[in-house]
């Protein structure tokens, strides 16, 4: 009895400490205007009265476009932070709530994390923007269905939280103890918090929301969803990159891999290879370099496989962007853009991507791998050589 006593007055203690760790920084009820929001476009993003007495007014945001969002003002100050909201799909048609998170905007591109709840569907996707293109395609092992009493209901009100420090979002929709998407792959780890809809379809309505600062995740649990497992050590991880650029360079193309060489742009600007870092995934995300709203869509990337002896593999790219590579200074051919790019390619047969023999020699071997941008929805690649 005194073992169950103190358990649970260890539980309480642990609570408390939790609880006592956040502190409420923003608060927002739509009653007093749009003032604390920073609104990109002022006929898609409005107050409406939403005819019920206990949410009164509410902000609604209507799709026009990739650029209609409302950013909580100052909030490039925000970090390690809770945000929560209520909810509400006014109509059936198609739909999402996309939350903005770590917004980073500079002269040429703007980056952000985004995980959106599919209204229609009721399902959860990540979708990361990169020169606001959807990356969505990146990430299909993320995708959620919302089921049971946590199902969106069209007309109904849902509550949804997030819990962000550095580059990890936690995404919570109606269980507010287990998320139901735990997304630890961005590169982004400060900036800017908001909302956006969907670029066409219907609209959603949002009421009080609240932004608490935290100090640590509430949920200590397995990474969801569960069943997901990543194997980098067996993709290749190892690249170095250059571009981006307006279009194809035939006399990098020629040359090949020379780290010590630079390449002028149309713009003077002269480009050098850099080492590219892959996601914990094994993704090589062409999009942090390409540019979809810029224009300079072309980029390259280089590896160098090693070999014991002259022998036979199988190359496999799974890329959701079109790309064109060279083995050895020799072209070997082109792949087209496959609707999702996928971790495990090289294993799974309902996965498959490109697949293609190739010769080894002795030593080392270099692959060069160019990649068009460009494509909504696309951004990156895997790579598994099979012995």
């Amino acid at each position: 009895m005194k073992l169950i006593t103190g358990i649970l007055l260890l539980l309480f203690a642990t609570t408390f400490i939790i609880a006592q760790e956040s502190s409420l920084i923003f608060q927002e009820d739509f009653e007093t205007g749009l003032g604390k929001w920073d609104i990109s476009e002022s006929d898609k993003i409005q107050l409406v009265d939403s005819g019920d007495p206990e949410h009164g007014k509410v902000m609604e945001l209507t799709p026009g476009g990739e650029f209609v969002r409302a950013l909580i003002k100052d909030s490039e100050g925000m970090n390690n932070y809770s945000i929560e909201a209520d909810l509400l799909f006014p109509k059936k048609e198609h739909n999402y709530f996309g939350l903005i998170y770590n917004f980073q905007q500079s002269n040429t591109r703007t980056d952000f994390g985004s995980i959106y709840i599919k209204g229609n569907g009721s399902y959860i996707r990540v979708n990361p923007r990169r020169d606001y293109n959807a990356h969505r395609t990146l990430y299909e092992e993320y995708k959620t269905p919302l089921t049971g009493p946590d199902a969106i209901e069209i007309g109904k009100w849902a509550r949804f939280k997030a819990e962000v420090i550095d580059s990890v979002c936690h995404f919570y929709v109606g269980d507010m103890n287990t998320p139901k998407v735990t997304f630890d792959a961005l590169e982004l780890k400060s900036g800017r918090i908001g909302f956006k809809p969907r670029v066409i379809g219907g609209g959603f309505w949002l009421d009080n929301v609240r932004v608490s600062t935290i100090s640590r995740f509430s949920y200590q649990g397995p990474a969801q969803p569960e069943g997901v497992q990543y194997e980098p050590e067996k993709l290749i991880t190892d690249w170095q990159a250059i571009g981006p650029f307006c279009g194809t360079l035939p006399k990098l193309e020629k040359d090949g891999f020379q780290p010590e060489k630079g390449y002028a742009e149309k713009n003077g600007e002269s480009l050098s290879w850099k080492t590219f870092n892959t996601d914990k995934r094994g993704c090589v995300v062409s999009g942090k370099l390409t540019e979809f709203i810029g224009g300079r869509n072309v980029a390259y990337f280089h590896t160098t496989i090693h070999s014991d002896s002259v022998s036979k593999a199988r190359l496999h790219i799974s890329s959701n962007e079109a790309f064109a590579y060279w083995l050895n200074g020799e072209f070997i051919g082109y792949g087209r853009a496959a609707r999702y790019a996928w971790y495990d390619s090289w294993k799974n047969p309902d996965h498959k991507g490109y697949v293609r023999p190739i010769k080894l020699k002795p030593g080392k071997n270099s692959l060069l791998i160019r990649i068009r941008g460009g494509k909504y929805a696309g951004g990156g690649f895997f790579v598994h050589v099979g012995r």
